[in-house]
């Protein structure tokens, strides 16, 4: 009971801060498609967090929604732990780094206090005096880790010599139905980017029998579509119609916030329904520089020369945060196991439309733990 107890209030402290860092994504750019992965983030600022004494830490608990959960690395080792194994059934890797120069001389406790919560998520190198090399080491070893499919993650004015600490995740993700989305049915269909415009997508369709809710208030519908053994979940929350002059989705993201989300996804106000669903073939990709939407958030003291204290893994001073990277990339595709449902008499059948023709937001989540592994929102082909 105590595990679980401890594992609740981390999912809940992960999911409150992918909403948080997601509404600061929106807010930077009305109708750009999103997509990033909260649970790299958490998992790498958990790390940096063993790390961090006074203010430093108080504002880390904070952004990170910690102040509930009992022990931190630990609920971070059982999650990776569960997520890594993700990766024998999807086209699916998480790449979570903390590369700290050499010269901190981290103590060698530290160093050894992260290699079971953290297992090889931080690695000491060189940016003080070869930062060139370094950063071709650090692409070379985020391509292999992520099958080739993130070439070049650091630009080259990415690093230099004064960098202390740098923060990357790599993360992609193509979809594997539980049921897959017959090829016959993918057709060209327009995609409405706002009131007036539309653009043409693969549109895939299928019916079968789904997770399906929604926020009466709001106008909202929410689909949830199994991947492969049920091992992850796509969630889909879809306004009926657009009703304001971007995407649609204004309203939508004004109101999810953490305690939101959790009451509109709870299983219990979601019934298995037989669904019509139609949704785009999609391929996102989101990069992003973290710093300041974890400034905004109220993380400050980390990235500030004049007020990072990370003595819990140093006694070096001007040890900063220097810099976030985080790059994703999303392919939603047809492909899946064979649908098993019985033909029986359609006609008499009630049954619901889930009609993506127009922007949505979307959510990955982990069925063990709970997490939510990817996020975004698709506003445009």
């Amino acid at each position: 009971m105590h595990l679980r107890m401890s594992m609740d209030a981390l999912q809940l402290a992960n999911t409150a801060f992918a909403v948080d860092v997601f509404k600061k994504l929106c807010e930077k750019d009305k109708t750009a498609n999103i997509v990033f992965a909260p649970l790299g983030t958490s998992t790498s600022l958990a790390l940096a967090y063993k790390a961090a004494k006074g203010d430093t830490a108080t504002q880390m608990k904070q952004v990170l929604h910690f102040e509930n959960v009992k022990d931190v690395a630990f609920g971070f080792q059982t999650v990776t732990s569960d997520v890594s194994k993700l990766t024998n059934f999807f086209p699916f890797k998480i790449v979570k780094r903390l590369y700290v120069e050499k010269s901190l001389d981290p103590t060698m406790d530290f160093v050894s206090s992260t290699k079971r919560p953290f297992p090889s998520e931080l690695e000491l190198v060189d940016f003080k005096e070869k930062p060139e090399d370094t950063r071709q080491q650090i692409n070379k070893s985020v391509s292999e880790l992520t099958d080739g499919k993130m070439e070049n993650i650091l630009s080259e004015e990415s690093v230099n010599g004064q960098t202390k600490i740098l923060l990357v995740n790599a993360a992609y993700f193509i979809t594997n139905w539980m049921k897959k989305f017959p090829e016959a049915e993918i057709k060209e269909c327009p995609f409405k980017i706002n009131k007036t415009e539309t653009k043409p997508v693969q549109m895939m369709n299928l019916e079968a029998t789904f997770c399906l809710g929604s926020v009466k208030d709001l106008k909202v519908s929410i689909l949830e579509l199994p991947c492969l053994n049920k091992h992850i979940s796509m969630i889909i929350l879809l306004p009926k119609e657009i009703e304001d002059d971007t995407t649609g989705l204004e309203q939508l993201e004004r109101e999810l916030t953490p305690e939101t989300l959790v009451q509109w996804t709870n299983p219990s106000v979601m019934a298995n329904t037989k669904v019509n669903v139609f949704l785009p073939k999609f391929k996102v990709e989101g990069d992003y520089d973290l710093k300041p939407v974890l400034e905004g958030l109220g993380m400050t003291s980390i990235f500030d020369e004049n007020t990072a204290d990370l003595s819990e893994m140093c006694d070096a001073k001007d040890v900063v945060l220097s810099k976030i990277i985080h790059k994703v990339s999303l392919e939603v595709r047809e492909e899946g196991g064979e649908s098993r449902e019985v033909p029986g008499y359609r006609i008499l059948q009630h049954k619901d439309e889930f009609k993506a023709d127009h922007p949505f937001i979307f959510l990955f989540k982990h069925s063990k733990t709970r997490n939510i592994i990817l996020a975004g929102r698709f506003c445009s082909p």
